[in-house]
């Protein structure tokens, strides 16, 4: 995430493994504008490490609904980043909630993105024995 130049304070919030409610990073994504405006956004990251599963619309609403419970400042948007893949399910319920326009918007990170990403820092692939 740190390799991303849209992101800055990115910073682990917990222990591996440990209760996170929903979040594992978080991260400042800097949004300019081509008036040359910036300003930025809180972003949480919930990591889902499921090779076996996908990841179903009931943990996208749980990260979701655990926001509630997360201090201020405000948070604009969510990545659920996952090993694996999500369900249609999971999709869809993402998709009808970003077209409502409330916050915070929701990506969701298959492992088909995470390998895009790795194969654009090469690097970061190496250093952790990634493929």
């Amino acid at each position: 995430m740190r390799s991303i130049p849209e992101h800055e304070n990115v910073q682990w919030l917990m222990q591996t493994r440990a209760p996170d409610r929903g979040r594992d990073l978080s991260l400042d994504r800097v949004l300019r504008d081509g008036s040359g405006g910036v300003r930025t956004e809180r972003v949480i990251v919930q990591a889902k490490h499921w090779r076996s599963r996908s990841v179903n619309a009931a943990a996208v609403v749980e990260t979701l609904t655990a926001g509630k419970l997360w201090s201020p400042p405000l948070v604009r948007g969510i990545v659920i980043a996952t090993s694996g893949r999500f369900t249609a399910d999971a999709v869809s319920w993402a998709e009808r909630h970003n077209a409502e326009g409330t916050a915070p918007y929701i990506d969701l990170w298959p492992e088909s993105r995470l390998e895009t990403l790795l194969a654009q820092r090469p690097h970061i692939a190496a250093a952790h024995g990634l493929k």
